[in-house]
């Protein structure tokens, strides 16, 4: 998963923004109003992190 400890909290913001955009475009309910559960919600519904330009490629880092 990610760390989301390493994004400031604008980054996590404009992230979740992003995944956000990604479900509703797609007609997935949103389940929750937290930035993380946003996020990981997105993933799960195939959201590629390694195309967001809004964050340092350092700081997306995944875990092996």
């Amino acid at each position: 998963m990610l760390d989301f400890d390493t994004l400031t909290h604008e980054e996590l913001e404009r992230l979740s923004d992003d995944c956000e955009d990604f479900l509703l475009h797609r007609n997935i309910p949103l389940r929750s109003h937290s930035y993380v559960n946003i996020i990981r919600h997105a993933i799960l519904e195939g959201y590629q992190i390694s195309r967001y330009p809004g964050v340092t490629p350092g700081k997306l880092a995944q875990d092996p």
